[in-house]
């Protein structure tokens, strides 16, 4: 789910047509500037992170991550002025970028025998790509009520954070469990040193 929403915000701006430029002073030239510097922050921070993730507990960058994309996507519904859209188009890509490296942490931390990794990597692109061309037909309809689309990923983002969260407790929590019956004090593998092991592994 939270793929899925990054996929769709990174497209849906794309369509919207031209109540969004009236309204934040866009012109039609500017408008490929509203998907690049979203694109350029989820894909300059993604890597970055998944160090962060490595050193730290994922669940600080996922909080990190519902945090940016639900407030940059309020604001955009609420500046004025092209500058303003497309600095809050960048922190909502921030925001993608940290739900981005949390996932790819998660789905490794869950696959650590790399039995399903292909089906993953299936899933994990079928996800995309529906949320890319979900984007684009949502943007389309919303037309002159654009901003329902952009306020819709509030309850949406809640919507993914939430199992999300609880995911990233309950792993803590077997790890620990593992860790005592192992008696290294549940001092086991994270979801950030799972992967960086399973790295090392390959």
């Amino acid at each position: 789910m939270s793929q899925f929403l990054v996929a769709v915000g990174a497209s849906v701006v794309t369509t919207m047509g031209p109540a969004l430029r009236e309204a934040n002073g866009l012109r039609a030239s500017w408008l490929p500037w509203a998907v690049l510097v979203y694109a350029l922050a989820l894909g300059l921070l993604v890597l970055p992170l998944r160090l962060l993730i490595r050193h730290i507990r994922p669940l600080p960058v996922l909080v990190l991550g519902l945090w940016l994309f639900v407030q940059s996507s309020v604001a955009l519904t609420l500046v004025s002025g092209a500058p303003a859209f497309l600095a809050f188009r960048a922190v909502q890509g921030a925001g993608a970028a940290a739900l981005t490296a949390t996932a790819f942490a998660l789905v490794l931390a869950l696959d650590l025998d790399g039995q399903r990794s292909d089906r993953l990597l299936l899933a994990w692109s079928a996800v995309v790509v529906a949320g890319l061309g979900t984007g684009l037909v949502v943007g389309a309809v919303v037309g002159a009520e654009w901003r329902w689309a952009l306020w819709a990923n509030v309850p949406l983002t809640a919507t993914a954070g939430v199992p999300l969260v609880r995911l990233l407790r309950s792993t803590r929590r077997r790890e620990g469990e593992v860790g005592a019956r192992t008696g290294d004090g549940g001092g086991g593998l994270g979801v950030g040193q799972g992967d960086g092991a399973q790295d090392a592994a390959a």
